[in-house]
């Protein structure tokens, strides 16, 4: 809590008065990240293109925004999974809403022919993999990359990862 209170240039009581406890915070920081405008937006699109490549683009640009607006909560919820039990509890419940996501958009992938149906479980570990939380942090923040790069390279590594070579164009 002193950790966001410094961040976000408050006194301490101001974070509790405002949301609560730890637990209150943890559980706002989820629901913000979940919730997030840009998922539903990714979901909306990569369901109206008929392109396998596309719905990779799509996937890398809307979990950067995500990522983007939400890099301060994410290490928050990782950091105090460690050593807190609620808060490790919060992570599955995010990580399971993240996969979920993901898991719909490898479901259009499969509609659209672009993955034999037993690569689904393979191409939902590829996603997470790839447009997860620790591959957006150790590319911007421990790497150093810029978001635009960091996106094109993973929507990139995507394609090639998911899609067969006739099916791979150069993003």
């Amino acid at each position: 809590m002193a950790q966001i209170a410094e961040s976000a240039r408050v006194a301490a009581n101001t974070v509790y008065t405002s949301v609560g406890g730890k637990l209150q915070l943890l559980t706002a920081i989820m629901e913000d990240g979940t919730g997030d405008p840009a998922v539903a937006e990714t979901l909306t699109a990569a369901a109206r293109t008929t392109d396998p490549a596309e719905v990779i683009r799509l996937t890398a640009a809307g979990t950067r925004q995500v990522n983007e607006r939400q890099a301060t909560s994410v290490t928050v919820l990782l950091d105090s999974a460690q050593a807190d039990p609620a808060a490790a509890e919060m992570l599955r419940v995010s990580v399971s809403r993240y996969r979920d996501a993901l898991d719909t958009l490898v479901q259009r992938l499969e509609d659209l022919g672009a993955l034999e149906p037993s690569d689904r479980r393979r191409a939902g570990d590829v996603f997470w993999y790839l447009f997860g939380w620790i591959s957006w942090r150790t590319l911007i923040i421990d790497l150093g990359w810029n978001w635009d790069d960091a996106e094109q390279w993973l929507a990139q590594r995507g394609v090639d990862a998911l899609l067969a070579p006739e099916r791979r164009p150069k993003l």
